[in-house]
C-alpha cells in the first residue's frame, strides 16, 4: 500500500579500531527515506561514526566504505553522525526510485573498545 511507513532496523557491534557494515533486506519497491534514528551509548565519546547508504548490491565490507550513495551527502559539512550517550533523530527525506535497493549502515569505530551500532530508518513505501 503506497504511503505506508516502515521501520528498517539495524543492530551490530563495531569492533575496537575497526568497522562493520549492516545491510537491510532487499526493498522491492521505490521508497522514500523519511527519518533516521541513531543511538550512541555512553562511552562512545564521538569515536563511533555512523554513515548511511542506499545501494543496489549486498557488498558489506568492514574496513572500507561500502558501495552505494550516502544518504546524508547533500548539504552537510560531513555525511556521518557521531554522539555520546544520546539518541539522534533526524527528519531527512530522500527519494529512492530504484526497485530492489538495499539500505546500508557503516559504523566506524576509532575507539579502543567495541561499540554497538543501533540504527532505525523510517521509509515510506512507493508504488
Amino acid at each position: 500500500m503506497p504511503g505506508e511507513v516502515k521501520t528498517v532496523a539495524f543492530y551490530g557491534t563495531a569492533p575496537a579500531r575497526s568497522g562493520i557494515t549492516l545491510v537491510s533486506k532487499r526493498i522491492g519497491t521505490p521508497f522514500t527515506v523519511r527519518w533516521i534514528r541513531v543511538t550512541f551509548a555512553d562511552g562512545c565519546i564521538n569515536l563511533l561514526s555512523v554513515r548511511l547508504y542506499c545501494s543496489l548490491d549486498l557488498y558489506a565490507p568492514a574496513a572500507v566504505e561500502p558501495s552505494g550513495v550516502s544518504i546524508l551527502r547533500d548539504y552537510g559539512q560531513v555525511d556521518y553522525l557521531v554522539g555520546e550517550g544520546e539518541q539522534k533523530f533526524i527528519e531527512h527525506s530522500v527519494e529512492i526510485a530504484e526497485r530492489g535497493a538495499f539500505l546500508k549502515v557503516w559504523g566506524v569505530n576509532a575507539d579502543w573498545f567495541d561499540h554497538a551500532v543501533d540504527v532505525q530508518i523510517g521509509i515510506e513505501i512507493g508504488e
